[in-house]
């Protein structure tokens, strides 16, 4: 059905929330959980629809997770032109997300997408021997070297990428049953570290096969490691 033009100027909000492993729900795009055509009347929220042949409301996921990572703090920007405070936003949201997705804060958006330039994740090891020594030793190397798919005059080919250049800064912390990797990747619109490169870096390197038991993504950061918000 086609909507009818509108005069109000269409506010724009940010929404954060964790998005956490309910069974293998960490493996489905969270755009999944928040279907265009579903979000506005199962939520009873007045959101703002584009214009023209094929209007659809205006949700923007700003940094997609990559594949099986959690996420703690992960942003979607809304359009809004109706009367509704931030509470009851929330509310109506979390009334109908799924399991494992809550919205945490409703708020007007202090930065832009392009802000965005880096991500901190920590990464979760069972706690084995040597592990603590192995994993700093690898990180110190400086010589984590993966494979990925990329492209060399317009085709597509593995090509080997030194992912050692491209962590931020990180730390090792031995904790009571496991041990946790801190680090910070660029991610934004001109470049993305994917954590699994990490590791499949680290494995090479060492000769091993070390699997995490679990990859969260903290936070998206600013070019001044600044929280994005």
């Amino acid at each position: 059905l086609m909507r009818p033009y509108s005069l109000k100027v269409p506010v724009l909000l940010r929404l954060f929330f964790p998005h956490r492993t309910a069974g293998r729900l960490s493996e489905f795009p969270v755009g999944c959980c928040f279907p265009a055509y579903r979000l506005p009347y199962r939520a009873g929220l007045p959101l703002w629809y584009t214009e023209g042949f094929n209007p659809h409301p205006y949700l923007n996921f700003l940094q997609p997770l990559p594949l099986g990572v959690e996420g703690m703090n992960e942003p979607l920007d809304i359009r809004i032109e109706g009367d509704i405070s931030n509470k009851e936003i929330m509310d109506n949201l979390n009334n109908v997300l799924p399991v494992g997705i809550t919205v945490t804060r409703v708020t007007q958006p202090f930065m832009k997408q392009t802000d965005i330039a880096f991500a901190e994740y920590e990464i979760y090891f069972e706690k084995e021997d040597n592990i603590l020594d192995n994993l700093s030793k690898a990180m110190e190397s400086g010589v984590l070297v993966c494979e990925k798919m990329g492209k060399v005059n317009g085709r597509k080919k593995i090509k080997q990428v030194n992912v050692s250049e491209n962590v931020k800064k990180y730390s090792l912390e031995e904790r009571e049953d496991s041990v946790v990797m801190n680090v910070v990747f660029p991610c934004g619109n001109t470049k993305n570290v994917n954590p699994m490169n990490l590791m499949a870096a680290v494995n090479a390197y060492l000769g091993t096969e070390i699997v995490p038991l679990n990859t969260i993504r903290l936070t998206l950061k600013d070019v001044n490691l600044m929280n994005f918000e």
